[in-house]
């Protein structure tokens, strides 16, 4: 967001300038940089958040849900992958229409969290099952604001549960940690 406030500046600056100029065609030249600002700030955002896509990947979660409900374990890369995508979501500049996403995860996060750091997969539970549920829903909002279309509202919690990925009944892989599959 800082660069947003930097740009900002910037841009009054060379108003300021251009006006300094004198002559015709200031308010032609302003609105000119007000307009690569505003591709600018777009650009940075949209890279951001494609940045994001790959520590908010649901499989991840998919595969920690798995184990943790279906084997009882927390596997020992969850917390890194926990942390890294709580980090994400606080530090990305997201698109106001993604605010309610951004903050629903990161508070199902930051429940997640205590219980992996413990490693225990009992109290992770049942935040595991939503933060994976949440993950596909962040992820098909992060979609549609990228394709320009409309995004959908947060989900209520109420009856939420994770797509089923193929009928695999949230097996983790095979060698322990939360690496990709092709069962996404």
């Amino acid at each position: 967001m800082r660069g947003f406030a930097v740009l900002g500046a910037l841009i009054a600056l060379a108003a300021a300038l251009c006006s300094a100029c004198g002559g015709g065609g200031w308010q032609e030249q302003v609105a000119g940089v007000q307009r690569e600002a505003a591709r600018a700030a777009e650009a940075g955002q949209r890279a951001q958040v494609m940045a994001a896509l790959d520590p908010l990947d649901p499989l991840r979660y998919h595969h920690l849900d798995g184990m943790i409900r279906d084997g009882g374990t927390v596997p020992t890369d969850a917390l890194v992958w926990a942390v890294r995508a709580r980090e994400t979501l606080r530090w990305v500049a997201w698109p106001s229409e993604l605010s309610g996403h951004v903050e629903q995860y990161g508070e199902w996060l930051d429940a997640l969290l205590p219980a992996l750091r413990a490693a225990d997969a009992e109290a992770a539970s049942e935040p595991s099952r939503l933060v994976h549920a949440l993950a596909h829903t962040f992820e098909a909002a992060l979609e549609a604001w990228l394709d320009g279309e409309a995004v959908p509202r947060p989900p209520g919690l109420a009856g939420l549960e994770p797509p089923s990925h193929g009928g695999d009944s949230h097996s983790g892989d095979s060698h322990g940690g939360m690496s990709h599959g092709d069962d996404g």
